[in-house]
């Protein structure tokens, strides 16, 4: 936030750069975060009598007085008693406010009003992986939004299409979250290409000499930028997680009967690795169009697991191609049909074709039900495929043959495939939040509090330059070391290798159980658990095999702490008054997709959640 008072004169080293606040993730959750950091205020307008919205909330609503400012307001009174498809109050409080009526079909005007107030500026950065918009730019261009236009704009746009009930094409979308940052006027807010390899605490090197000085850094966040080829590092007051549910595919679980033969387990989940089978959207719909192209794709089939929305996509994508759908899925499929069939038509065929069973005779489907994949033999050609020039392997669409079981009847049938395409769900990847470590007890100590202050004397300018050259060469390859770290956390899950064999870098206790003998059902009594930002020893480590990776699966910060955090059945544990993060040090806050709020509609309000919370404590430590 801007001061009138003289600026502060303490300055950091050239590899380190302070912000007040740190946003993770550059999709709609950071974008619309950093819309309100850059000085754009909530005021509520006034509220017509015939509003046919909630009686209790306009009643709230008309007591306060015209032209309130939201942000100082108690937005949990306000929200008290709303209901809705959001979990978290707030979000519901301004999506009511927002659009009002919306679950009724009508379509109000907004009640809020934004404006500009240069004082209410707070100094900010969005680091993300790609171009601004999240996830929205990488998937298929024809795949149609779940919500309507009217529900993905955000402010302060009243819609995001000229029809406000149609749904938009994803590419849609993705053009609209350009022209968003750039009709906002926050490029400078945005720093894309970047990935975030860890958040931990900075300790404090002496008394801050106000809200805003670089000594007041509490967290530290480094990475790696790709675009610069080089390292960066961040020192804040604060951290908002804004990076979305998505970015590590779930794998499949190993069948009763392979998890007795950990070998076949092991060759199964190898077959399912990223090069042979495609575990996201886009990787499928690239992998499809690459496999059309082929002079043999009419003999083509595609199996495709799962039986959500992602999945369903890849059933159309393939049949619009004229490649075969095997489609093995459960029954009955609870994601589609939620879905009505006048607003979702291409999802309701799908549906339908499910429903009819391998009797339907769907041209270009054939669907197996309560099946699953018990074995997968690569086929060997003689003569190799083509190089390809993307992601999208030889490997993953070369002839495979597929055995699948009837879990049911326990009967088998044998398939020949040339794409597997698994699309059960995804989770977020948080492996880059520093766990088991306290400010007295740091494993990086040196990484952030090293020359934060530039001296005065030449002799000291000498140091503390050679001390800048070591640690730029000690931040170059721990980053590097960091990102390996990460990829082979990530994909050695995803691809079923999560033997960690319990030996964990980070705690100060070094304790190796001895269960890598033990057989699948019984390793999972032995496990190391992990308690993020624990001060007890005794705590951090309880010796227990673990099956998953704790370093990416965020476990610990979720509303069960003992399970992986998931965008929809585990959200991350938040105050939801303030959507701080309750298992973390105060001042790290987590919106959207993280906190089951998985519409754009519903981000908005755990933006002003958190905007709000950080004006009132910048305002009383003034």
């Amino acid at each position: 936030m801007r001061d009138n008072i003289k600026s502060c004169q303490h300055t950091l080293s050239d590899d380190v750069v302070y912000k007040d606040v740190v946003i993770i993730g550059n999709g709609p959750s950071g974008m619309v975060t950093s819309f309100m950091l850059a000085g754009n205020v909530p005021y509520l307008k006034q509220i017509p009598d015939d509003l046919p919205i909630d009686e209790m909330l306009k009643a709230r609503l008309q007591n306060l007085p015209p032209g309130q400012n939201l942000l100082e307001t108690d937005l949990m009174e306000l929200a008290e008693g709303l209901e809705g498809r959001s979990q978290n109050p707030i979000p519901l409080l301004i999506d009511n406010l927002l659009r009002p009526c919306a679950d009724l079909g009508l379509q109000e005007d907004s009640l809020i009003e934004w404006r500009y107030d240069v004082e209410k500026q707070i100094d900010h950065i969005v680091l993300g992986k790609g171009p601004p918009g999240g996830a929205w730019p990488s998937l298929p261009g024809s795949v149609r939004t779940l919500s309507p236009a009217a529900w993905l704009a955000l402010p302060p746009h009243a819609s995001a299409g000229p029809r406000p009930a149609a749904r938009l094409p994803a590419r849609a979308v993705a053009a609209y979250c350009r022209r968003y940052v750039t009709a906002c006027r926050l490029q400078r807010y945005f720093r894309s290409g970047t990935i975030v390899t860890h958040v931990g605490l900075a300790p404090r090197v002496a008394p801050p000499c106000r809200v805003s000085c670089p000594r007041n850094a509490k967290f530290c966040v480094s990475g790696y930028d790709q675009r610069e080829g080089r390292s960066f590092r961040y020192v804040c007051a604060r951290v908002a997680l804004a990076c979305g549910a998505g970015d590590r595919p779930n794998a499949l679980a190993a069948p009763a009967p392979l998890a007795r033969s950990p070998s076949l387990a092991r060759s199964l989940s190898l077959a399912l690795a990223p090069t042979r089978a495609a575990h996201a959207l886009p990787v499928a719909e690239r992998a499809l169009r690459r496999l059309a192209e082929r002079e043999d794709a009419r003999d083509a089939t595609v199996l495709v697991v799962g039986s959500g929305v992602s999945a369903a996509d890849v059933v159309r994508l393939a049949r619009a191609a004229r490649l075969h759908a095997a489609h093995v899925h459960r029954d009955p499929p609870d994601a589609l049909a939620r879905l009505a069939p006048a607003a979702y038509p291409d999802y309701a065929h799908v549906y339908k074709m499910m429903l009819d069973g391998p009797e339907g005779n769907h041209p270009y489907y054939t669907p197996y039900p309560d099946h699953t994949i018990v074995e997968i033999t690569p086929i060997t050609q003689k003569e190799p495929s083509p190089k390809l020039k993307d992601d999208i392997g030889d490997e993953m669409i070369a002839l495979k043959r597929v055995k699948l079981v009837n879990l049911v009847t326990h009967e088998t049938v044998e398939l020949t495939v040339s794409l597997i395409a698994v699309l059960i769900g995804s989770k977020p990847d948080l492996f880059f939040l520093q766990t088991n470590f306290n400010v007295n007890n740091m494993n990086v100590q040196s990484e952030c509090n090293k020359c934060i202050e530039k001296k005065e004397r030449e002799d000291n300018q000498r140091q503390c330059f050679l001390r800048n050259h070591w640690h730029y060469i000690k931040s170059v390859l721990g980053q590097s070391i960091q990102i390996c770290k990460s990829r082979y956390l990530n994909y050695s899950e995803i691809n079923g290798n999560t033997d960690t064999r319990c030996e964990l870098p980070d705690c100060n206790i070094r304790i190796k159980c001895e269960c890598n003998n033990l057989e699948l059902e019984k390793a999972v009594k032995c496990q190391c658990e992990i308690i993020p930002y624990s001060d007890s020893v005794k705590q951090r480590n309880r010796c227990q095999c673990q099956l998953t990776n704790p370093y990416s699966d965020g476990i610990g910060f979720g509303i069960d702490p003992t399970k992986p955090v998931d965008g929809r059945s585990n959200p991350i544990a938040i105050d939801k008054s303030t959507h701080e993060v309750l298992n973390a040090p105060k001042g790290m806050y987590a919106l959207g997709p993280l906190t089951a709020d998985n519409f754009i509609r519903f981000i908005p309000g755990g933006a002003v959640a958190l905007v709000a919370h950080i004006h009132k404590e910048i305002k009383q430590t003034e």
